[in-house]
């Protein structure tokens, strides 16, 4: 503060043979410099609060809020990170034994479905949709009484990074790219009857329910 003081030579801007307006600028402008620069040392945050976010995170955050609402907007916006936890969390739970398309085929399948406004609209809502109902929720592992934290850390990162390359390029494979539904092949569900068998991927068969074949 000193030497700023020094450096502005006070003298020669507020003496006495200056003109009046010219001295009162000068003050106000002296006084405003000396209260920003104390508020500054007092709280160092105020100013370091005031620093422009780089705009592509920015831009990357609304993208993952916004593109999975469909036609049935949630009340409460989804986050990028809340959304690819989800997305990984069916990947892992349901797919982590198949091959890569198939992780990729069932992350399809949960992007189709919250783009469809015959489900929710959100990545979270598609898969834990039902997740009270014992037995019988969409996705298994989400209602079978058994814990959702994977145990599998190396299969677990890998979930992550491929549920975040899939909403980041929401791109579906040929064949999954309609697909809303699947089952393993050791079964043989009532409801797959009435839907449109589109590929066998690994252990996994998936459908296209004609009713929204057209979203």
């Amino acid at each position: 503060m000193i030497r700023l003081l020094e450096w502005l030579d006070l003298r020669y801007i507020i003496g006495p043979h200056r003109p009046f307006l010219l001295r009162l600028g000068a003050l106000i402008v002296i006084v405003s410099l000396s209260t920003t620069i104390i508020a500054g040392m007092r709280n160092p945050e105020r100013i370091a609060s005031r620093t422009v976010q780089p705009v592509a995170q920015k831009l990357d955050y609304v993208r993952g809020e916004s593109l999975f609402r469909g036609r049935k907007p949630e009340n409460r916006k989804e986050s990028l990170a809340e959304a690819q936890r989800c997305m990984a969390q069916a990947i892992y739970f349901e797919a982590r034994s198949e091959p890569i398309a198939g992780w990729e085929a069932v992350a399809d399948v949960v992007i189709n479905r919250a783009l469809s406004g015959k489900y929710p609209g959100s990545i979270c809502g598609v898969v834990f949709q039902g997740q009270y109902r014992r037995h019988k929720c969409q996705f298994s592992f989400a209602c079978d009484g058994l814990s959702d934290r994977p145990k599998h850390r190396v299969l677990w990162r890998k979930a992550l990074r491929m549920a975040g390359n899939k909403l980041v390029n929401v791109r579906a494979g040929p064949a999954t790219a309609r697909a809303t539904h699947y089952h393993a092949d050791y079964v043989d569900p009532y409801w797959n009857r009435s839907m449109v068998k589109l590929a066998k991927i690994g252990r996994h068969i998936f459908y296209n329910d004609h009713r929204v074949s057209d979203f």
